[in-house]
């Protein structure tokens, strides 16, 4: 989760980093683009994608073995 507003993380160096896991061949990983947003998130509806999203990933990969 980048913000393409932020001054702490850059953007660009975000995008360095997807384009090292594409040439690493990494299989499983996401990214999500937040246009409007600094590096603490202030949009309402921003802050409800990106805890969607940490909660999907919670249900997919810590659920408890059966």
């Amino acid at each position: 989760m980048t913000g393409v507003l932020d001054d702490n993380v850059f953007f660009q160096d975000s995008v360095r980093l997807v384009q090292r896991l594409i040439e690493l061949e990494k299989p499983m990983f996401d990214i999500a683009i937040y246009p409007v947003e600094p590096h603490g998130f202030k949009q309402p509806s921003s802050w409800l994608d990106e805890y969607r999203r940490i909660y999907k990933l919670f249900e997919q990969e810590l659920k408890p073995a059966q």
